[in-house]
């Protein structure tokens, strides 16, 4: 086993600020659009990428960020899984108890994972 050398460690760090940063804005986005109504043309097509790709991606980076080293396979399937299992429980919870608020479950996702997704572009690991 070769370990890496601090050329392709520091790469991976400022890799994963930029899609820490990306997520941060991708969140904020997907909020406005949703706070605005839009829902077609154009901005409603960039609301769908915004606010699908942040869900699926945004709550499983915070939570990736916190492996050390890992390889770039093992965070990128962790980022997924994660996202996914908390859409889908989230969405569970919303079926369940009969109170369909998606706009309020975006909103709380966004608030509970961009402190972390910060926290990952300031100290990329």
């Amino acid at each position: 086993m070769s370990i890496p050398s601090n050329a392709v460690l520091t790469r991976a760090r400022v890799a994963r600020r930029y899609v820490a940063l990306v997520l941060v804005v991708a969140g904020v986005a997907a909020c406005v659009f949703s706070v605005l109504g839009t829902t077609g043309g154009v901005l409603g097509d960039l609301r769908f990428v915004a606010t699908v790709g942040f869900l699926i991606l945004g709550p499983g980076w915070a939570a990736a960020g916190f492996l050390r080293r890992a390889p770039a396979a093992h965070v990128w399937l962790l980022t997924v899984g994660v996202g996914v299992a908390v859409t889908l429980l989230v969405g569970q919870i919303m079926v369940s108890s009969e109170i369909w608020r998606p706009d309020l479950a975006l909103y709380a996702i966004t608030v509970l994972s961009i402190p972390f997704l910060l926290r990952h572009a300031v100290v990329a690991q």
